[in-house]
This record gives C-alpha cells, structure tokens and sequence, in this order.
C-alpha cells in the first residue's frame, strides 16, 4: 500500500511537468484494471464503451475534487463534494475500490497511519527550532574543517547569522601549538593533555551556545567529537539552554588512500601545529596523531540523534532524523560539494539595443562579444581537458531570455560542441522590477543597476530599499533575497559538477552569485560591479573558498583553433 501511495504522488508530480509521462502512466494502470476484470468474466468488454472512458482526478482529504487531467470533456467533476457524499474513509469490502490499487485510494486520509511512531517523529522534527547546531565528526585530515568553511559561506549567503567554532584553536590558545600539536598530547594516557583538551572542547562549545543565545541562527562546531560520550555530552549541553536548538552531526568517513595523502599534506601545510616542520616529518606526526584516534573512535549508531553521514566524497550518504531545512538546503548541499577543480566562468548578457526589452537580439557588438566568449572557452577547455575533448566537456547555463541563449549559442554552435546540450533556467532571469519595468533599466545599466535613477523618479521607495537593500521588494516585484532564493538550485548544481561550468545572466542575478563566490554579504551584492562584456572566471581553493579573476576578452582571436 505505501508503494501506491508513493506512486500516486509520483504522478500528480509528473502530471505537473511531464504530463504526457503521467497521463501515459494512468491509462496504463486502468487498461491493466479492465484486461484484468475481463479474465475474470468473459462478459466484460476490456474495451470501455464512451460512458465507460476514463477520466482523471484526485480527492483532497477534504473531500474536494481537483481535476488534474480530464480526458472526458463530457464528464464534469463537481466542484465540491458534500461531507455526506465523501466516499467512507474505513469499513468496507477487500477490492471495493477496483482501481485503488493501480491509481491509489480515493478514500479520506483519516484511515492512515498517522498515529504511527514514525509520523509522530516526524512532525516533532519538521518544527521549527531556535537554531541549529551543526557539529562535525570525524578523524583528523578527513575534510572536516573544508566542509565548515563552505557550510559557513552557504549559510551565510543564505542571510543566515552563522559562525564556525573549531576546537583546536581553542586547545593552541590554552597549550602553545609546539607543544600540543605534537602525536603524543592525544595520547589517552597522558591525562594533564587529555584535560586541556576536554577543557578547551568545552569552552569552545560554550561559546558557540553563546553565539547562538545572542542571535545567531547557525553554529558549526568543528572538532573530532569522536566518541558517543563526547557527543551525548554535546547534546545534553545544547539542551541545559533556554533556547531550543536542533543539534546535527555530520559524519566525514574516508578510506581513499589519494584523497588522505591530499589532506594531510593540504593539513600539515597551513595548520599552526606543524609550523617550521619538515614536511615529510609533518605528515608522520599527523598520521601518528590519526593512530591515537582511530584507537577509540565510535562511529555514530545512535539512531536517537539527528545525523547525516558523508562516505569518500559524498560516494555515498547515510541520513537519520533530517527533514525540513535540513534536508531541503544543507542536505543537497553537503551531497554536491567536493575537492575538485575546474573553472566556473560567470557572464554578463552580451549587448542589446537602446530602447529595447531584454527579448531583442544581440547588437552587432554584442554578437562580436559572443564569438570571443566562444573562442575563449573553447581555448580554456582545450587547456583543461586537452586535445581530445570528452562527450559534453562543460556545463553551460543561461537565462530564458533571447539575449541570454544568443550570447551563448555562438559556442554550442561549433563542430565541437555539437553534443553539447545546455540548460535555460527561468531562475536566472533578471530580477523583477515590478511596475518599476521598462527598457530604461537595461538601457541605463553600466556596472551598476541604475539606482540612481530610481532615487529621482520613486523618492519614496528608494528610501526604504536605501534602509533594507536585502529585503525590499520592488513594487510587485522581487527583492535581492527572492532572487536569491531561486537561483540557489542553479547553484548547487554549479557546486556539484567536476567538470567547467558556463553561465550566462543578468547583472542583477550575477551580483547574487558573485557574493556568494567572492563571499561578499548579500546586502551588499547591489554594490557589486558587473562591466558589460567582462568575464568572471572563478576557481575553488583547497580551503573551500574561491578566487574571482575579472577577465577582460576583448582581444580574444576570434574562431579559435586547436
């Protein structure tokens, strides 16, 4: 019964974006009802006579009728079905409902299991909390402080108030590096080391409750937490404040040899606790101090706890207790990030006339633009990949707008990129000014949006967007938050892809992405320059972040050859 179910949700879904899949779907499932009716008796015809042709439908647990798909225009459903008409939620006969099987039930919702254990839970974690706490678990040189700093920079281009707390800062602050970044101070028998160490774990853990106490919204604790005791302990902390927080952990579980020796040297290199080391002396120490670990380290098996569990580069991701934000933002998040290099090359639309919309074509300059863009990364994916390019070497993204795909259908358009598909996300289309439309915007556009015309023509509400530039929406419009929040599935799908990335947009959606790159607040994206036909080439950094590179293109050869 719960795979029905499941699939009849599947199809009210597909019906929504795919319909020809889910119409296709249903009809299937009533022609295998009738085939099977007509085994059973001889005397049913399979073939359905008119009054017999099916027509689609749900029933809300309210009873109500939403007609999703009517295949019989000669069949009305009525608009509202009176409680004494609702079809009876419990009772009846086994098969009563001959196409339940295949469509799902039509019967009310009362009938489900909703005083399980399971629905109970659930509901109990859907509810909001005063915070979150997010605390990392894992043995040293396994990725944990990289999957901080990017949790850090996502949430806090989420205009979440977010911190991160690592406890070895804490332990060199207490005990001189030279001292307790040696292998033998996590040495369990040494107790006076296991004592600054606990000590300064738990200082770190009240400052980050502090931290949340005082406003914030999301604390990373970024530590070992090695043990159950260790955690138990985290929680029942968490729990002694006044606020409610949702703690959970996140476990870093790796056993790929290269990807080790990457950390540990990428660790050794920059941390405090090997300074002035030889190298090859460094990453000894630190694989001694990973010995120490790995003799008492628990991997997490209470499925009391809220946990989500990260396996060799998210290869593989294990989640207990994680719904609502959790599993909708930082989930697919956590799944998407990796150490992997590539270019992401953010562009401005090319060139379109004065006086026009955003729908006309190119101008002869902007088409100028276009081949260059082309020739530049056709070059760039040539140096990446090398002679022989792969199946679909890139990634490329644009707005639905006709300045957008012509700025990037120049590229696509070359024999060497005839498999190359590309995507047109509604989600990059420039922000919605509301009444405030007009091709004055675009006309009036230089590395800024043209504000200052704003400040003439609407007094009024520029001084409300002047004191809230995140959250004021234009007059029927959007507002650099509500951007914001659609173009982050175009974001994750940026940060999930090993290979380059192409995106084209507008200079208001490219603002948005350039601070979460450049990790500039986003109240302050407005004031991020944007030039016209400027590239942004932007390339990760082992410790997480990124570096932007303004690439002027103008004397980029045109028609590129290997």
């Amino acid at each position: 019964p719960f795979t029905r179910l499941v699939f009849s949700q599947l199809m009210v879904v597909l019906r929504s974006s795919e319909p020809d899949i889910a119409c296709c779907c249903g009809i299937s499932a009533v022609w295998e009802n009738r085939r099977a009716a007509s085994r059973r008796n001889p005397g049913f015809s399979e073939r359905p006579t008119a009054s017999q042709q099916p027509a689609f439908g749900i029933v809300t647990p309210t009873g109500s009728w939403n007609a999703l798909q009517i295949l019989r225009p000669d069949v009305a459903l009525p608009a509202e079905v009176a409680p004494d008409q609702r079809r009876p939620s419990g009772g009846g006969a086994p098969g009563g409902e001959p196409d339940a099987y295949y469509k799902g039930s039509s019967r009310d919702a009362v009938d489900g299991a909703i005083g399980c254990k399971g629905l109970t839970l659930r509901n109990e974690l859907t509810e909001s909390a005063r915070g979150l706490v997010i605390v990392l678990v894992g043995l040293p040189g396994r990725g944990k402080s990289f999957i901080s700093r990017k949790l850090e920079g996502f949430l806090k281009w989420q205009c979440a108030r977010t911190a991160t707390f690592n406890a070895g800062k804490y332990r060199r602050e207490a005990e001189d590096a030279a001292e307790s970044g040696r292998a033998d101070f996590f040495d369990a028998s040494n107790a006076a080391a296991t004592a600054v160490r606990r000590e300064a774990a738990s200082a770190c853990l009240r400052e980050l409750l502090d931290f949340l106490d005082g406003g914030g919204d999301v604390a990373v604790f970024d530590a070992t937490n090695s043990t159950s005791e260790r955690r138990k302990l985290i929680v029942e902390e968490t729990e002694r404040r006044a606020h409610k927080y949702h703690v959970v952990f996140v476990e870093v579980i790796c056993d790929d040899p290269h990807v080790l020796q990457t950390n540990f040297r990428n660790k050794v290199m920059h941390s405090p606790d090997f300074a002035g080391m030889p190298l090859e002396d460094a990453i000894e120490d630190l694989k001694k101090r990973v010995m120490q670990y790995e003799a008492r380290y628990e991997s997490i098996e209470d499925d009391s706890l809220s946990y989500i569990k990260l396996y060799n580069m998210s290869s593989k991701v294990m989640v207990n207790r994680i719904y609502g934000n959790v599993a909708k933002s930082l989930l697919p998040f956590l799944m998407g990030i990796h150490i992997g290099t590539r270019p992401i090359w953010l562009v401005r639309t090319a060139q379109v006339p004065t006086d026009k919309y955003p729908d006309a074509d190119l101008t002869e300059e902007g088409l100028i633009f276009a081949e260059r863009l082309s020739a530049f990364v056709m070059r760039r994916m040539h140096e990446f990949h090398g002679d022989v390019l792969p199946h679909k070497p890139v990634k490329v993204f644009s707005s639905t707008m006709n300045s957008c795909v012509q700025t990037v259908k120049g590229f696509l358009s070359s024999s060497e990129f005839t498999s190359q598909a590309f995507k047109q996300y509604s989600a990059l289309n420039p922000l919605d000014r509301g009444r405030f439309v007009g091709a004055w915007w675009i006309d009036n556009c230089t590395d800024l949006p043209p504000f200052h015309i704003l400040q003439q023509q609407e007094p009024e509400w520029f001084e409300q967007w002047q004191a809230n530039r995140l959250d004021t929406r234009f007059p029927g419009g959007e507002s650099y938050r509500d951007v914001m929040a659609r173009v982050q599935t175009v974001l994750l799908d940026m940060e999930m892809t090993t290979r380059p990335v192409l995106c084209v947009t507008h200079i208001t959606v490219m603002q948005v992405l350039l601070a979460y790159f450049s990790g500039v607040p986003l109240e302050n994206a407005w004031g991020l320059r944007v030039p016209e036909h400027q590239l942004f080439e932007i390339t990760p950094t082992l410790g997480g972040s990124y570096n932007v590179e303004s690439v002027n293109i103008d004397m980029e050869p045109i028609g590129y050859q290997i």
